[in-house]
C-alpha cells in the first residue's frame, strides 16, 4: 500500500495485495515468510516504478506473536510456527505450574491465550527443537522483514508487548518470566520505540527494487496499534473495535490497568504509538469466515464476500448462534462442520447454506461485541456511549448495523485499511510532516470521512441475548 501525503490530504493507493495463508508441513503449520517478503519487494518495487524518487521511506506491520529465530549471522534458522499451531496444546497449564495466572499477569498485563509468545516459547524450551537451540537472535516479525530490509535488528516495543513477556509499565522485559523461560533479554536485543528510523534498504534491496534512496522506519509494528493510531478521533466515551481477522475491542489509555477485574476479564494491556496504551480484548473475528470460505473453495465452490453478505442480509436472523470464542473454532479445519456441531450439541438451528453460516457469524460476532462492549465499561469504570470501527470489517454493513442494534448506540467506521493508514502516520512523524501523533490524526482526519450507523428497535434481539448469554456461560 502507498501513502501519498499532499501536505492537505492522504490517499492510499494499492500496490500489491497477497495472501498471508499458513501451511502444514510434517504436522506443524508455518508461515513461508520468504514468499511473505518476496510479496514485500513486489509491492516495494512496483511503488518506485509508480511514484520513482517520491518514495522516501518503508514500513512493515503484521499480526502479532509470531516470530523468527536467527544464528549468530542473522541467518534464518527455520520457518516461523505459525500461532494456531497445536505445539501449545496444554503449555498454558504447564507453565501456570510455576508462574500463577495472577502473577503473569500483574508482570504483563496481558490476556492468556494459547497463541501468545510465551506459551510458543514455553513450548520451545520443552520441545527443544535444534533450531531453538542454535538461536542467538529472536525477532517478531515485523522486525525479521524489517532486518531483511536494511540489515539493522531491533525489537519494536508494540510487537513485544503482545508476547506476554513485557512489562507494560516498565516497558522492559519481565524477569519472572525470563527467569522462567530461562532466556536472556539478549536474545531480543535493544527494544525501540515504534516511529524510530531505521536506516536505508540494503544494497541488495536497493536492486531488487530499483532505488536506493529508501528509508525503514519501524512503524508500530503491531497492526493494532497501527490501525489505532487511525482513530478518525479519540473520544474517551467509545471503544474502539479494530475489526479483521481477529475483532479487537478496548480504549486507549494513558496508564496500563492490571487490576483484578481486569485480568478476571481477560483483557490486555498492549503498548501504542507515543506511549500509549491499547486496553484491549481479543475476539474471534473473521477467522471463522475465512475457514468457511477455505473449506468451500476445497470443495470447488468459490464464494465472494459480497455474495456472503448479501446472501446474509436476506437470511432469517438469529436463526442459529455460536460462541465465536469457543475454543472449537481455534484451529484451521473444516469451519462449517465445526460449527453445525456446534449448533448441534447445544440445540441450536444448524446452518445449512453458506449464507445462513455467514448470518450465524456476522449474528453472533455483533452479540460478542455487546458482552465485551460492557465488560470494557464496568471494567475501566467508564460510561461508553458509542464505538469506532475501523479496519476491514467497516465494509461490512449488516455487521455494523447488526452491532449499533444489539449495543443500542451508534457505531462510527473510520478507515477500512486502518493499519495501513496508521503505517503512513509513523512514517510522516518520523519524516517531519507531522509533529506527533495528534498532530497527525489531525492532518488525515478529512481523509477517510467516517460513517455512522445508528441503532434501531428491535424486540426479538432480548432473547437472542439470553441465548447467547447461555452459550457463553455454557463455555465458562
Amino acid at each position: 500500500m502507498a501513502g501519498i501525503w499532499d501536505g492537505e490530504r492522504l490517499e492510499l493507493v494499492e500496490m500489491h495485495r497477497f495472501g498471508t495463508s499458513s501451511l502444514q508441513l510434517r504436522g506443524r503449520w508455518h508461515w513461508d515468510i520468504l514468499y511473505l517478503y518476496s510479496e514485500i519487494l513486489t509491492g516495494l518495487r512496483l511503488a518506485v516504478e509508480a511514484y520513482d524518487e517520491d518514495v522516501v521511506s518503508v514500513a512493515v506491520d503484521t499480526w502479532g506473536v509470531d516470530y523468527g529465530l536467527l544464528d549468530a549471522s542473522g541467518e534464518l534458522l527455520s520457518n516461523p510456527v505459525c500461532y494456531r499451531d497445536s505445539r501449545t496444546d496444554g503449555i498454558p497449564e504447564l507453565v501456570a505450574g510455576a508462574l500463577t495466572r495472577e502473577l503473569v499477569y500483574e508482570e504483563t498485563g496481558v490476556q492468556p491465550m494459547f497463541f501468545n509468545t510465551l506459551f510458543q516459547l514455553a513450548a520451545e524450551v520443552k520441545e527443544r527443537r535444534a533450531s531453538f537451540l542454535a538461536a542467538k537472535r529472536i525477532l517478531f516479525l515485523p522486525d525479521l522483514l524489517n532486518f531483511w530490509l536494511c540489515g539493522v535488528p531491533a525489537t519494536e516495543r508494540s510487537i513485544a508487548s503482545t508476547s506476554q513477556m513485557l512489562n507494560p509499565l516498565t516497558k522492559d522485559w519481565s524477569s519472572p518470566v525470563m527467569k522462567y523461560l530461562g532466556l536472556s533479554p539478549e536474545l531480543f536485543g535493544e527494544v525501540i520505540e515504534p516511529g524510530q528510523r531505521l536506516g536505508p534498504v540494503t544494497p541488495e534491496v536497493a536492486t531488487a527494487v530499483g532505488c536506493s534512496k529508501v528509508e525503514v522506519v519501524a512503524a508500530a509494528g503491531h497492526d493494532t496499534a497501527s490501525a489505532f493510531m487511525a482513530l478518525p478521533q479519540t473520544r474517551s466515551d467509545f471503544a474502539v473495535l479494530s475489526s479483521g481477522t481477529w475483532s479487537i475491542m478496548g480504549l486507549e489509555l494513558e496508564e496500563p490497568n492490571c487490576s483484578a477485574a481486569a485480568r478476571e476479564a481477560d483483557f490486555s494491556n498492549e503498548i501504542g504509538y507515543g506511549g500509549t496504551v491499547l486496553f484491549i480484548k481479543n475476539i474471534c473475528g473473521f477467522w471463522l469466515l475465512e475457514e468457511c470460505r477455505r473449506q468451500w473453495l476445497r470443495d470447488g465452490r468459490e464464494i465472494s464476500y459480497d455474495e456472503l453478505v448479501s446472501g446474509a442480509e436476506l437470511a432469517t436472523p438469529m436463526r442459529s448462534l455460536i460462541d465465536p470464542d469457543d475454543p472449537a473454532f481455534s484451529k484451521p479445519g473444516d469451519m462449517p462442520a465445526k460449527i453445525r456441531q456446534y449448533c448441534c450439541d447445544r440445540g441450536e438451528l444448524e446452518p445449512e447454506t453458506p449464507t445462513q453460516l455467514a448470518r450465524c457469524i456476522y449474528d453472533s460476532l455483533a452479540l460478542r461485541y455487546a458482552t465485551v462492549f460492557e465488560d470494557l465499561s464496568r471494567v475501566s469504570g467508564q460510561r461508553l456511549n458509542g464505538l469506532f470501527v475501523l479496519g476491514g470489517g467497516t465494509r461490512n454493513a449488516l455487521l455494523n448495523q447488526l452491532t449499533a442494534d444489539v449495543l443500542g448506540l451508534p457505531v462510527v467506521c473510520g478507515a477500512s485499511e486502518a493499519s495501513a493508514v496508521g503505517n503512513v502516520m509513523a512514517q510522516m512523524i518520523a519524516e517531519g510532516e507531522a509533529e506527533n501523533l495528534s498532530d497527525a490524526r489531525t492532518k488525515v482526519a478529512d481523509s477517510f470521512p467516517p460513517k455512522s450507523f445508528l441503532p434501531r428497535i428491535d424486540s426479538d434481539l432480548l432473547k437472542a441475548r439470553e441465548r447467547f448469554e447461555a452459550l457463553l456461560a455454557a463455555r465458562v
